[in-house]
Order: C-alpha cells, then structure tokens, then sequence
C-alpha cells in the first residue's frame, strides 16, 4: 500500500476547480477529526473566499497570507484548537492570482512558505484549493504529496473531474513527480437518489472513492456559524470518520 510521508514541504491537497462540492467542509471535518485523535493537523485556506476561515470563526486583518506567499516568507499560524492550527485567508490573497503570473518560479511560492513555517515534523497539512486552476491552485498541488478530489453527485461532475484529471497529471510531469492521488470523497450524497450510485460508479472508474458522505443540516449549520471544530456529531462527521480512518493508513 502506498504511504505518504509528510513533511514540512508535503501536505494533502483538498481539490475540485468547481465550486459548491463540500471541498472546504471535507478539509475542515478531516482535520477536525484527526486532530481529536491526537496528530498535529495545520490547515492552510487558499482559497480567497476564506470559507475555511469562516468556518473557524478565523479572519485575519493583516492579509499574512498574500505577504507570506509574495516575500517568500513563513505562513502565519493560528491556533484552533488542540492539535489544530490554521493559516487564514482574506480576500486580498486574490491579488496572488495576477500578481504572481509575473514571476519565475511562481509554482514554488506555497512550498518556500511551508517550509518556512515552523510545524511539527509529524503534522498533517491540508491544503484547502480554490475552486479554479490558476497559480494558487497550482501552487497547492505542486506542494502536495497527495491529492483527494471532492465530488458532489451532479450531472456535470463527471465533466469536470476529467479535467481535473488532466490538470493533475500535467503537474505531476512537469512540476511535481511526488504528487499522488490518493482518491475522491462524494459529499452532500442521498442514497435514495439515483445520481449517486451512477457518480460513485463512475468516478469509481478514474479514482478510488474514499468514502461518501451523507447531506447533513448540523455540520452545514456549523460551518456557517463558524463553530465546526466544536461540533461533536452528527451524520456527515460519522462518514468523514471513516475517511479519515482510511486517510491514516496512507500517513506514516
């Protein structure tokens, strides 16, 4: 079995360059639950939106994230809770997007960050992507050691992880070689519909389904009040557990 040994330049990326799958719910609830059974999990919101932020109660008024990537200097830390730390997005990370197109190298600016940012050895780091396939995308799958795809049964799911497809392997030949696909997680899943046994077989044929997860009012209703971390279950956590048991055995 593969096992991916995180370092302080590798980390997870949590992807899908459409919008609306559950991406940032399914880093936040994996990071949540691996940090409750002990390891030392840090979360870095690349996204501008600064969902995953939010869903922390987490802003940050000094945009440390765009002056961390653009200096070329440690990521800001913000502690969660125990074993859980985050670096926060602010909607001025949107400016990288253009800014950096510029620059040599530009892939690399995530990875000099992390490795400048003082983690423990032995934490897990989860990359929350943005919904798109320009430079903080970029930066974030060429940082990674492993790649989980996000998938919401959808008529046109199976469109875009094609594509998505086709993205990560043209950043394993060119920019990062060490870049595994670990599998996908099908979020906001009914199993009384049709869709979702038709999404799971299908994505079944490109990459492992890691797990699906049920929709579920309590951790969207967590989420939206910034409170996750201090939900203690619900339907949705009981599937992301799974996941996460299935996570650990790729982690050293």
């Amino acid at each position: 079995m593969l096992r991916l040994v995180l370092r302080t330049m590798k980390a997870i990326a949590i992807t899908n360059q459409k919008g609306g799958t559950a991406k940032t719910t399914t880093a936040a609830a994996l990071a949540v639950l691996l940090a409750r059974q002990g390891r030392p999990t840090h979360l870095i919101d690349m996204d501008p939106q600064a969902s995953l932020s939010r869903a922390f109660g987490v802003s940050d008024e000094t945009d440390g994230l765009y002056h961390s990537l653009t200096n070329r200097a440690g990521l800001p830390v913000r502690t969660v809770a125990k074993n859980l730390t985050l670096t926060p997005a602010t909607i001025e990370l949107g400016r990288a997007e253009t800014e950096l197109l510029s620059e040599t190298g530009r892939e690399f600016f995530l990875q000099t960050s992390l490795a400048k940012t003082p983690l423990r050895s032995d934490a897990v780091v989860f990359l929350d992507c943005p919904p798109s396939l320009g430079v903080l995308a970029v930066n974030c799958l060429t940082t990674a050691g492993g790649m989980i795809a996000v998938i919401q049964p959808g008529g046109f799911e199976l469109h875009v992880l094609v594509h998505l497809h086709m993205t990560i392997e043209a950043v394993q030949q060119r920019v990062n070689r060490d870049l595994h696909v670990l599998g996908a997680v099908i979020t906001n899943a009914h199993r009384r519909r049709k869709i979702t046994n038709l999404v799971e077989t299908e994505v079944h044929r490109v990459y492992s389904v890691l797990g699906t997860v049920r929709s579920d009012a309590r951790l969207l209703s967590a989420t939206s009040a910034g409170k996750l971390h201090r939900l203690k279950t619900s339907r949705a956590l009981e599937d992301y557990a799974k996941v996460a048991a299935r996570l650990r055995s790729f982690l050293p």
